[in-house]
């Protein structure tokens, strides 16, 4: 393994959210071998379908990720990634079904149409967000751990994520917001990617959206990995900011720094780790 290149893909995961480099420095070498690991090889299939242009070249590079994971399982792990989560013993008790299944659903999220709203975008993206949240809460707690609160968590990363990308999004012709907002504020997808009173518009409506979810996601109950907890923490802020502000998209990618999330940075490690001593005694 290059250990070169796997600090590149760590450094690329980590350095996509600002929450992820603070959340970085209370984590033991391994713990951010293994965990690092795991998280940046979701963020590379997620990227996939965001970037994705062409369906049959991000199928392609997608089917090449299932099968990367089928080698992995059988002691072949090729990619910088697999081969760091694979020499632990933890990746190797996961089943192949855990493994693969994120990368079909992102397989079968690249032939959908358009959703209509918000509910219909929540139900395409459920799929790859439930198999991301069970291979995470696998890997970060073990068997037998329900993961509902964590599959809830994942799927609003993920719209949000997608929507604090916006120009990017647009650039690859896809659209972040459902195509009820564009049609209610006489929008094109081209024109989402330029500032202006109706994309701020639709934007405060979508982030109403995905604020109420998150918040009523907040209150369920379940573990929560490290990164998926201080990723709700830092949405719910970012959403509440942005629903306030005159452009909430610039709300929205604004960093929020400062000693109180230092703080909350270390009493989330603290619960994360009193939560896995706790399972391990049970």
């Amino acid at each position: 393994m290059s250990e070169s290149a796997f600090d590149d893909y760590l450094t690329q995961w980590r350095e996509a959210s600002p929450q992820r480099a603070l959340a970085w420095l209370f984590l033991r070498r391994g713990e951010r071998v293994f965990y690092g690991a795991l998280a940046a090889l979701v963020h590379e299939w997620h990227k996939v379908v965001r970037e994705a242009r062409e369906v049959p070249v991000a199928a392609a590079r997608l089917g090449w990720w299932r099968e990367e994971m089928q080698r992995a399982v059988q002691g072949g792990a090729r990619h910088p990634l697999t081969q760091a989560l694979f020499a632990d013993a933890r990746a190797n008790a996961i089943p192949l079904p855990v493994w693969t299944a994120p990368v079909e659903a992102a397989i079968a999220m690249l032939v959908l149409p358009p959703p209509a709203d918000f509910a219909a975008q929540c139900h395409a993206a459920a799929p790859f967000a439930n198999a991301v949240a069970e291979l995470e809460t696998r890997a970060w707690f073990g068997v037998g751990i329900e993961s509902a609160q964590a599959s809830r968590v994942t799927l609003f990363t993920l719209l949000t994520t997608n929507v604090r990308a916006l120009v990017a999004e647009v650039g690859h012709g896809h659209s972040p917001l459902p195509m009820n907002l564009l049609a209610r504020h006489g929008l094109t997808i081209e024109a989402l990617g330029s500032d202006g009173p109706g994309r701020r518009a639709a934007l405060h409506d979508y982030t109403a959206d995905l604020e109420r979810g998150l918040s009523d996601t907040a209150r369920m109950q379940g573990p929560l990995t490290l990164f998926r907890n201080l990723e709700l923490q830092h949405d719910l802020q970012a959403l509440g900011r942005a629903a306030r502000a005159d452009d909430p998209l610039a709300a929205l990618q604004s960093p929020n720094h400062g000693l109180g999330n230092v703080l909350k940075t270390w009493r989330a490690t603290r619960k994360w780790r009193d939560m896995v001593r706790n399972e391990s005694h049970a």
